[in-house]
């Protein structure tokens, strides 16, 4: 995985796997019949440590806001590695993979993101009238939107366009009092 979030998975030969594995080609197509299969080997791996992440994120009992902050952390770290190909190659070239990707949006991400934006209300650290269903389904498009090739890349990294993204989605659900929490619970993280 770290070999495809740097360069794409088009890019990453099955003889650079083997070179960066210390093994021979031979030895990868004993486990995995094809690139195929190995890719969607790597991506089932990627997508339960991702989904173990949330559901760490999900039962915190640190609040709404604590989970924000950790969802930035985790975003930053994911987004910080990976190439804009990644998913560029996956949704055209391995549509299994991609199929994957979209079931775990749909079963994890965006219930987790609806249930904290419920909290989020409740708490009244986030605003009463928001619609958390299309929130949510609006934050995970943002999450996945540069697949389109529209970002201006040459000026901005991935990370920057995704933590404005985040930066403007966090904006637009605090209250008043989740505004001040959020920023003293920052200055703490960044002291």
């Amino acid at each position: 995985m770290e070999q495809f979030f740097v360069f794409g998975v088009r890019a990453v030969t099955m003889d650079e796997i083997a070179r960066q594995a210390g093994m021979s080609k031979k030895t990868i197509y004993e486990e995995f019949a094809s690139k195929e299969d190995l890719v969607t080997a790597a991506f089932d791996a990627a997508l339960e440590a991702d989904e173990c992440a949330f559901y760490e994120m999900m039962e915190s009992e640190e609040g709404v806001i604590d989970h924000l902050l950790q969802m930035t952390r985790y975003l930053r770290e994911r987004f910080s590695k990976m190439n804009p190909l990644l998913l560029h190659d996956v949704q055209r070239f391995y549509p299994k993979c991609w199929k994957k990707l979209e079931e775990f949006k749909r079963e994890h991400a965006w219930k987790g993101i609806v249930q904290i934006l419920e909290e989020g209300k409740q708490s009244g650290d986030f605003r009463s009238e928001i619609n958390s269903e299309i929130l949510a389904f609006m934050r995970l498009n943002q999450i996945t939107s540069f697949i389109s090739g529209n970002l201006p890349q040459e000026k901005y990294t991935l990370l920057d366009y995704h933590m404005q993204l985040l930066d403007h989605f966090i904006h637009g659900i605090l209250t008043d009092q989740g505004r001040n929490t959020y920023y003293k619970k920052l200055q703490t993280q960044e002291s």
